[in-house]
């Protein structure tokens, strides 16, 4: 059952549906803070270790840590595809990985209504896979949604 913070409440259908279409095991909407990636949304199988406000520590933060995969989207404000971070020098022993089994990342940039980043919209896997462009375009969609419930619903000061 998907779960969020108040301002992607009206989301979470559309979380937990590209959950069940992609065939992952996490779909997640993540707030980016100067140390730390933050749970907004969360929806799949591992909801259970990503629940709302739940937080992984940067790398460009701690230096004991590993960069996450969503720090990399967030810092370059871009796209990021890794099809198993077991075998990419970059990610290989990242948090994901090594807790969770999720070797498995596609993510995109949500941008905040005056066009700075907000965060990501993701998705995570146990297995090695690539994504058809239709499911690009799923997490397109959601990614655009997220960006409309910032833009209708901004957060509390």
């Amino acid at each position: 059952m998907p779960d969020s913070s108040a301002q992607f409440r009206p989301i979470e259908s559309l979380l937990a549906q590209t959950a069940t279409e992609l065939g992952v095991r996490s779909v997640l909407v993540m707030r980016s803070t100067p140390t730390h990636m933050a749970v907004e949304a969360t929806a799949g199988a591992a909801e259970v270790h990503y629940p709302v406000g739940a937080e992984g520590k940067k790398g460009s933060a701690f230096p004991a840590a590993h960069e996450l995969y969503c720090e990399r989207v967030v810092d370059n404000d871009t796209a990021l595809f890794v099809r198993d971070s077991r075998a990419d020098p970059d990610f290989a022993g990242n948090e994901d990985e090594v807790e969770f089994g999720l070797v498995n990342y596609l993510g995109l940039a949500v941008h905040n209504p005056d066009g700075s980043v907000y965060g990501t919209v993701c998705v995570l896997d146990d297995q090695a896979r690539d994504y058809t462009s239709e499911e690009r375009a799923r997490l397109e969609e959601l990614r655009a949604a997220a960006e409309q419930a910032l833009a209708t619903r901004p957060a509390a000061l």
